[in-house]
């Protein structure tokens, strides 16, 4: 007869004692997508960003506009000038070039920033949502089937509890009025600084 030892029994008393906690156990799944797909004030949020991306993205195009017409003045001028007025003018041209970057970096980490801030009333509401089901449905858990990583491959639909949030947050208020977003501007910044016509070459 074999006997087991202290530490075994001792594992299988817990095991056994967890289980009928386990049995009572309930959990349930949403699909933050289709959540935040019929979100109250989402289209707003998403209007205002699209206006603001239309401001940002006619700045940086002015920007650009105005580096290109100096590097075209540039050229066309080039021949008729001094090797000291054209280490000027590309000096000056370099400086707006790296004045431009600083300026681009600086409105895409501000265009985040504020994009965060315009989304979180919405987070919040389905923060409060969620706890508001989960206690009136009596549910240990619930899972996100939109998060990026996703373990679960398969499951049963009566578990899901994303139009019970949805209309759960149809009935709350506003958190606070949600601010105005600058979003990311999609153009990229050009591949690199401005490279030094032939013939231009700085004073030490």
């Amino acid at each position: 007869m074999h006997h087991l030892s202290r530490g075994v029994l001792a594992a299988l008393a817990l095991l056994l004692a967890a289980a009928p906690l386990a049995a009572q156990s309930k959990v349930a799944y949403i699909d933050s997508r289709k959540v935040m797909q019929e979100m109250p004030g989402r289209a707003q949020v998403e209007a205002r960003i699209r206006t603001e991306l239309e401001a940002l993205g006619a700045r940086e195009k002015k920007m650009v506009d105005s580096l290109n017409a100096m590097m075209t003045a540039f050229q066309a001028d080039s021949a008729k000038m001094t090797q000291e007025q054209r280490v000027t003018r590309f000096t000056a041209i370099q400086q707006y070039d790296g004045q431009y970057r600083d300026t681009l970096e600086a409105l895409q980490e501000e265009a985040q920033q504020k994009q965060a801030e315009a989304m979180q009333p919405l987070f919040d509401l389905i923060r409060l949502a969620l706890e508001d089901v989960r206690q009136a449905d009596g549910l240990s858990m619930i899972f996100d089937l939109g998060a990026q990583v996703n373990p679960i491959v398969a499951m049963d639909k009566n578990l899901d509890v994303s139009d019970k949030v949805i209309a759960r947050i149809r009935t709350m208020p506003a958190a606070r009025p949600v601010p105005a977003a600058t979003p990311q501007p999609a153009a990229t910044k050009p591949p690199g600084p401005v490279a030094q016509p032939a013939g231009v070459t700085r004073k030490p």
